[in-house]
C-alpha cells in the first residue's frame, strides 16, 4: 500500500498530512536506490554492469559477469531474488572449483 506523506510516527501510530492516522504492526520506508557500482568498481567497462550502474543482462541472467564479478539482488524480485542469485552464483563457484580441480590447478 502506499500512503500520503507522514506527519507524524509515534511508535506503532503513523499520522497522515491529510489528517488520517493508522496503527502499523511494522513500518518499511522505502527511498529508492541508485546504484553507484560504477563509481567504486574498476575494470568492469563493456561487462557486468552498464553505464547506470544495473546488470547489462536481464533476469535470470543478470548475476554473472566475466572475471568472477558476480551480482546479487539487482533483479528486483526482494529477498527470493537475492536467494536465488546467491544460489546460483554459489553453484557457479563450486563447478569452477570442481572444474579447476579435476584439471589439477589448485591455485
Amino acid at each position: 500500500m502506499v500512503f500520503p506523506a507522514l506527519k507524524k510516527v509515534a511508535e506503532n501510530r503513523v499520522e497522515f498530512e491529510n489528517g488520517k492516522a493508522e496503527k502499523f504492526e511494522a513500518i518499511v520506508f522505502a527511498t529508492g536506490y541508485r546504484s553507484t557500482v560504477r563509481k567504486w568498481l574498476m575494470g568492469d567497462d563493456d561487462g557486468l554492469f552498464n553505464e547506470d550502474g544495473m546488470p547489462r543482462e536481464k533476469p535470470p541472467n543478470h548475476w554473472k559477469g566475466k572475471n568472477g564479478i558476480y551480482s546479487a539482488g539487482f533483479a528486483g524480485a526482494g529477498l527470493a531474488g537475492i536467494s536465488n542469485d546467491a544460489l546460483n552464483i554459489a553453484e557457479d563457484i563450486q563447478r569452477l572449483l570442481i572444474t579447476q580441480f579435476k584439471m589439477g590447478n589448485t591455485k
